[in-house]
């Protein structure tokens, strides 16, 4: 996997003049190794096209007195506490607050569902399971809702991802969506990845923001644990 990545970073760097880093695969996704021997990991979702766009909705206050994010996240196998505390640094990415409190139930491996306060007032509801049927591509939606406007990463009204391109043949039902012209032919999931580690090449204060954060998202794992096991908010 990070032959082809690292291949697609390297084509970048030679078109942009950065310096030469890689990418390296860690126990909790994957990082990018500086020529000092140093790592930083790699947060794909900041820097997810749909997020992205989120991101500029709230931060131009588009929205007025954003108060909520709603977040659902649903996949076959993949636990849900790690998809948790995804959604959880991206709502603190989107919100622009640290998590200062977290309420967590659990239901085994099987769901995790979160409600969170940030420092500035806002919360989110987060919606996490393991149990779609075997081979089903994961769903998610986020949902940002103000006092005044609601931003969704999804079209109005439904509850799945939309392709760009629909094929129905007698082999079945194929579809395509291209999500990145200069990184065609990855996966959309490796091409986050190789964005996010280009993104710290092109922004090197990223790679101690990204630093804090997964330092922050370890801390959510103790909390979601804890919290499920005492049944009462954690306090962070």
């Amino acid at each position: 996997m990070c032959k082809a990545m690292n291949e697609k970073l390297a084509f970048l760097r030679d078109k942009y003049g950065c310096s030469a880093e890689k990418i390296v695969s860690s126990g909790d996704g994957c990082e990018l190794e500086l020529a000092d021997g140093k790592r930083v990991p790699l947060l794909p979702w900041r820097v997810e096209r749909r997020f992205v766009e989120l991101k500029k909705i709230v931060d131009a206050k588009t929205l007025e007195d954003v108060s909520t994010f709603r977040f659902a996240s649903f996949s076959a196998g993949n636990d849900p506490v790690k998809a948790a505390v995804r959604e959880l640094d991206l709502a603190a990415y989107l919100a622009n607050s640290p998590i200062n409190r977290i309420f967590a139930v659990r239901n085994g491996d099987a769901a995790c569902n979160i409600l969170a306060r940030f420092q500035n007032g806002m919360s989110a509801s987060i919606e996490c399971g393991s149990k779609l049927p075997t081979g089903s591509e994961p769903l998610d939606r986020h949902e940002i809702i103000a006092r005044r406007g609601v931003a969704s990463d999804r079209a109005v009204d439904t509850q799945v991802p939309q392709s760009s391109i629909y094929e129905w043949t007698t082999e079945g039902t194929k579809t395509f969506t291209d999500v990145d012209t200069e990184l065609f032919g990855l996966p959309n999931d490796e091409i986050w990845i190789v964005r996010a580690a280009f993104a710290v090449l092109m922004k090197p204060e990223l790679a101690a923001e990204w630093n804090n954060a997964a330092v922050a998202m370890k801390k959510y794992v103790e909390a979601i644990v804890g919290s499920a096991a005492q049944n009462q908010p954690v306090e962070l």
